[in-house]
């Protein structure tokens, strides 16, 4: 340590709310202030992930680049450079492949201390074109890549470019006091619902979008209520998709026993009312989601894509079947619901095992032992 605190600067082109705002949400208004002076900057737009963090005392500009590969987005590099060197940043965290090109290039032309950044998925998202651009030109000016899971980072070490000692992977944490399942009733929900209590009501939570395999998911469905008739299925999310999983859902005669909520806010109170949590998707880097659902006792099933592995321990803390095969995610679902004690023990084991493997403390003292080193004194 220099003495004074570390400036960090974290870059992300949108604040939504998806998986890689809300981690840096958490991430940034975690960090010990009184160690580490943190902006948060974003290329495109704001959202609600930035409110809150304002909200909680940080500073986060939006640039408003419009479109980054166009002209009036990269004059805008020219600006972000100037804003970095004023600031005489130590260390440069980007999210996102856009961010990871803008930020780095930025960086080194400011004479940014170092240079992170990240890796959320094994590469199902990465425009090919910006990814020639990160292998060649920002790989080899990059001094750490952060993978979320093991799964990542070994896809990651193959990347052209890159060193592999320059890879490290820091799992997403789960902030285990906000996740607390005494602090929600499994009923809450349940009566807006119309859920019946013998109703076991199996869910999944995230962006309808095709990669998340919701459409395995209600072809699961329509297995499970053939032998279990009392089942209720919950679509928690909204997305492009949305039209198509309601057509697909009547055609397989699920009319009445699948309910699709819309976007929700209130996740913790959702998943106390759920009594099992599946994650159908095609690939996967580290899901919030499933780590929520794991801290608040949900038994999960996943497929067993990606970082899910990682996260899911087969019988133990839940079940994992391969992607795309939806008989195989109904014998998962007709399992648990065949013995719901059973159930609710791997529920417990879920929560005991985020907790000593993946808190969101464990994850920001990585991260600030990660800024330390390559901020020496």
């Amino acid at each position: 340590m220099t003495g004074r605190r570390l400036r960090i600067t974290y870059l992300i082109d949108k604040l939504h709310r998806a998986g890689a705002q809300t981690h840096l949400g958490q991430l940034a208004t975690a960090l010990d202030r009184e160690a580490f002076d943190v902006e948060v900057l974003c290329l495109l737009d704001g959202g609600p992930v930035a409110d809150e963090m304002r909200a909680r005392g940080l500073n986060v500009e939006v640039l408003d680049l419009g479109r980054l590969y166009a002209p009036r987005g990269l004059a805008g590099l020219k600006n972000l450079v100037a804003h970095l060197r004023r600031r005489r940043v130590d260390v440069l965290h980007t999210y996102l492949i856009s961010s990871n090109i803008y930020g780095t290039i930025a960086g080194r032309l400011a004479g940014v201390g170092a240079i992170v950044t990240s890796r959320r998925d094994t590469g199902f998202s990465r425009n090919w074109r910006l990814h020639f651009v990160e292998e060649r030109f920002i790989n080899p000016r990059v001094d750490r890549v952060v993978a979320v899971t093991p799964a990542v980072a070994e896809v990651v070490r193959h990347e052209r470019g890159l060193a592999p000692a320059k890879v490290l992977t820091i799992e997403n944490g789960v902030d285990l006091e906000a996740w607390r399942p005494e602090l929600h009733t499994r009923p809450g929900l349940r009566r807006e619902w119309s859920l019946a209590d013998d109703e076991i009501a199996i869910g999944v939570v995230g962006h309808l979008s095709p990669v998340k395999g919701h459409a395995d998911f209600l072809a699961a469905a329509a297995v499970v209520t053939r032998t279990y008739p009392r089942a209720r299925f919950l679509l928690v999310g909204d997305g492009s998709l949305r039209g198509e999983l309601e057509a697909q859902s009547a055609a397989l005669g699920l009319r009445g026993r699948v309910l699709f909520t819309g976007e929700r806010h209130d996740i913790p109170a959702v998943l106390a009312a759920l009594d099992v949590v599946v994650l159908s998707s095609h690939t996967e880097g580290m899901s919030n989601a499933l780590l929520e659902a794991m801290a608040m006792e949900r038994p999960v099933v996943a497929t067993a894509v990606g970082g899910n592995p990682d996260v899911v321990r087969d019988g133990v803390t839940g079940y994992l079947v391969p992607p795309r095969e939806p008989q195989a995610l109904a014998a998962a679902l007709l399992r648990i619901a065949s013995d719901l004690p059973a159930a609710a023990a791997l529920g417990r084991a879920a929560r005991v095992d985020v907790a000593a493997r993946l808190s969101l403390s464990r994850m920001v003292s990585r991260y600030e032992a990660l800024y330390q080193e390559l901020s020496p004194a």
